[in-house]
């Protein structure tokens, strides 16, 4: 009987961590069109995030840094990150409306190792120098601090697209 009370007390202990689904991967690139105007509307950078299959720095990079900062966040919060394989053949429409394929991104981009992390504002332009590899020390702060700079670029050159010199 004791055991039987202990195997309830387990599986009531963990069913809501069940009942929530737990996301294993990031949305691929697939309409960074649409993704530049979700970009444009919310003042958030998109954040190109180019791996390699059996890359174990870009594993890192999505499990323990990427994957954690979009859990328990409202969707239209979250940091819009997509995955964009440097060898994949999967078609995708850029910021301009082109077809073209993962890998032909990632030459446009001249991703030349991975992970790269790179941060774009709607109309694909960098807004921030590429961030390399997964090994750095103090990953999450320096990415948060890149995107809150790069965010902060947006809202400026929108307000100077206005009209205005001033700057927010």
């Amino acid at each position: 009987m004791r055991y039987l009370l202990t195997l309830v007390a387990a599986l009531v202990a963990v069913m809501p961590a069940a009942a929530q689904p737990v996301m294993r991967a990031l949305p691929q690139a697939a309409q960074l069109q649409r993704d530049g105007a979700l970009s444009s509307a919310s003042q958030r950078p998109v954040i190109l995030f180019f791996t390699l299959p059996g890359c174990s720095y870009c594993r890192i990079v999505r499990h323990d840094y990427l994957l954690p900062m979009m859990r328990g966040v409202r969707e239209d919060e979250q940091p819009l990150i997509r995955e964009v394989s440097v060898t994949g053949e999967q078609l995708l429409t850029d910021f301009g409306g082109q077809r073209l394929s993962e890998s032909e991104l990632a030459r446009r981009y001249r991703v030349s190792m991975t992970p790269t992390l790179l941060l774009v504002n709607a109309s694909g332009e960098l807004l921030a120098e590429p961030l390399l590899g997964g090994d750095h020390p103090n990953y999450v702060s320096l990415l948060n601090r890149m995107i809150a700079d790069a965010s902060q670029k947006m809202v400026s050159k929108r307000v100077r697209l206005r009209g205005s010199d001033h700057r927010e």
